[in-house]
């Protein structure tokens, strides 16, 4: 998002230019949740405070992952693999240290859970956007 600093921040519409709040990107997220919850639910952690709060933060991930990724194949499309390697591993974190506050069980079982369900996503948007182009 470009901020122009000619004119005053209240005349900008910074929220309405967010890229990550654009269709695209609220679609992805909307499949990512629909993929990666119910085998969160699958894999134990059934307890609804749980798998909702996977859910959100979830959201919140896959947004901040498009943005970065969107970013980077603006710039320079050789970026795109090593950012979404890199930018996997950031979400597996991001969600990992949010997780733990929710999740109360261990935290080597935890990290293996999200491994998978974000590996399980990758996977199925990797195949979705081959199939599609």
């Amino acid at each position: 998002m470009i901020i122009d600093l000619g004119y005053p921040l209240a005349q900008q519409s910074l929220v309405a230019e967010a890229v990550f709040l654009q269709e695209p990107f609220l679609w992805a997220a909307l499949w990512t949740v629909l993929i990666e919850t119910p085998l969160f639910f699958l894999l134990g952690y059934r307890l609804p405070r749980e798998w909702l709060a996977f859910a959100g933060i979830n959201v919140v991930s896959n947004l901040l992952l498009n943005e970065a990724l969107s970013e980077l194949w603006f710039y320079d499309h050789a970026l795109l693999v090593p950012g979404i390697v890199s930018g996997e591993i950031l979400v597996v974190l991001l969600e990992f240290a949010l997780c733990r506050s929710v999740v109360y069980s261990g935290d080597r079982r935890l990290f293996v859970v999200l491994c998978a369900t974000n590996l399980t996503s990758l996977l199925c948007g990797l195949c979705f956007y081959a199939l599609r182009f």
